[in-house]
């Protein structure tokens, strides 16, 4: 008998306990994916203890790999808010300075040293400017290429001229005041500004004017909000405990305060709620602030704090709104100085600020970082793959090495035997493939019938499905 002869199907089913009347063994399949090693392969092979605990290390990473993945969900929730995305900070150093030309003393000096003067008859004047460079958290100034803008980072700059008789022109005149105002934060954020609307970016601001004479000027400079902090005032700070913070943080902390202290009118009927609430003829809850739980009696700290006597918590975001105010502006005073060329680096100011950031670039850097971590899990599932087909590879040889050795085994141990149950066994898979077994259609109709033969129907159904006949 040829070894294809040996690796037939039928073969293996003589593995089982023998039987008067054998029924044909069911056609068994392995595929790479079958990776289900049999009971009986475990008392053979020792070394197969160490698959069971392969099998059991996995379903336990499984489980954590969920569970870190249920994870991983979450925290990727709430990192892909705006609100919690860590912004880049840094300083914007502001110089102040003022250069003089055509001056009386320049053009003296220039005839000293014989330097021609390129316009004697030109009028004195002198240019004042205020210039923003941004640092990095390192102290460095943005390359040129990822540079920002002076204009930026302000909402808003003023130039204030101070008049006095040496500048008769500036006496009730509008030209002392010199405004900028970021007109972007007029619009809704939700339009779009048209291109030839939009404000020119600038690095410094210049304001020139004729005259030999020292001059003062007081300087604001507003910086842009890239927060939803605000400044609150001296009452509201003490009772929070800081000196900016959200309008949440403020209903929260007061909310918390009211809970502490029972504060809330009637708190114990939470604890005395009717089965069915009591209407009015309209159907409409009554307004009797008695029997509302929203109302808070404020004690003698909440009291000084709102100046109410009470208020629902409804309206608490009115009542705190005159506790928050607009941040102030850095005011500069400055002497504009004539008798020098330049005044460069005496006066500098650092101002912290934060890198204005748009949505657009938020959710880029999410787009970048996914698809770094999708990179790392997808290199990782091919390795997995890669492990699981070399395992049930392995797993298919030693399924099959198992039932050649139950072949030659059987058949050693009684040959005749053997080949009788052998050509048996074949005979009822050909009639089973041939659909010409024989059966009383009136018996198989009954019910007693899969009763006492649901063995043989399920390998019949398996050699069928083996051979793809359905």
């Amino acid at each position: 008998m040829s070894q294809a002869h040996a690796m037939q199907p039928g073969a293996q089913g003589m593995a089982a306990r023998p039987r008067e009347n054998p029924a044909p063994a069911p056609i068994m399949s392995y595929t790479p994916t079958d990776i289900t090693i049999p009971t009986a392969l475990y008392n053979k092979i020792p070394n197969l203890e160490l698959y069971k605990k392969l099998q059991d290390a996995e379903r336990k990473i499984d489980l954590l790999t969920t569970r870190k993945a249920l994870d991983f969900q979450g925290i990727q929730t709430k990192t892909t808010h705006p609100s919690s995305y860590q912004k880049q900070t840094g300083i914007l150093r502001v110089f102040v300075y003022n250069t003089c030309e055509n001056q009386p003393w320049q053009k003296q000096l220039a005839q000293e040293k014989g330097i021609p003067v390129a316009d004697p008859s030109a009028e004195s004047s002198w240019t004042l400017r205020v210039e923003g460079r941004f640092l990095n958290d390192k102290g460095e100034p943005e390359s040129s290429a990822s540079a920002h803008s002076f204009s930026s980072f302000l909402s808003g700059i003023s130039v204030d001229l101070v008049p006095n008789d040496n500048y008769p022109n500036l006496q009730n005149s509008q030209s002392n005041v010199i405004e900028w105002r970021d007109q972007s934060l007029d619009h809704q954020p939700d339009m779009k500004v048209a291109s030839s609307g939009r404000q020119a970016a600038f690095d410094g601001l210049d304001v020139k004017r004729n005259g030999v004479f020292k001059i003062k000027c007081n300087i604001a400079l507003l910086p842009k909000i890239q927060s939803s902090l605000l400044q609150l005032s001296t009452p509201m700070a003490q009772f929070v405990g800081k000196q900016e913070c959200s309008q949440q943080e403020v209903i929260y902390t007061i909310w918390s305060y009211v809970l502490y202290n029972d504060l809330l009118k009637k708190s114990d009927s939470y604890t005395n709620v009717p089965a069915l609430s009591v209407t009015g003829g309209n159907g409409v809850l009554g307004n009797d602030d008695n029997s509302d739980l929203t109302v808070v009696e404020c004690d003698a700290t909440l009291r000084k704090l709102l100046n109410v006597p009470s208020f629902r918590f409804t309206d608490l975001y009115k009542v705190i709104q005159p506790h928050f105010k607009p941040r102030e502006p850095i005011v500069l005073s400055y002497e504009i100085d004539t008798g020098r060329s330049t005044t460069l680096g005496d006066v500098i100011i650092d101002i912290p600020v934060d890198l204005p950031s748009t949505l657009s670039e938020f959710q880029q850097g999410v787009i970048e970082s996914s698809k770094a971590i999708f990179e790392k899990l997808t290199a990782s599932d091919a390795l997995i793959q890669n492990l699981n087909t070399k395992i049930s590879l392995g797993v298919v040889a030693l399924q099959n090495s198992n039932a050649r050795e139950l072949f030659y085994r059987e058949l050693s141990e009684d040959p005749v035997k053997f080949m009788e149950n052998w050509i048996q066994s074949q005979s009822e898979t050909f009639k089973v493939l041939k659909s010409d077994e024989g059966y009383d259609e009136e018996v198989v109709r009954r019910a007693e019938y899969y009763e006492k033969n649901e063995h043989i129907l399920r390998e019949n159904i398996n050699l069928l499905l083996g051979s793809g006949k359905i």
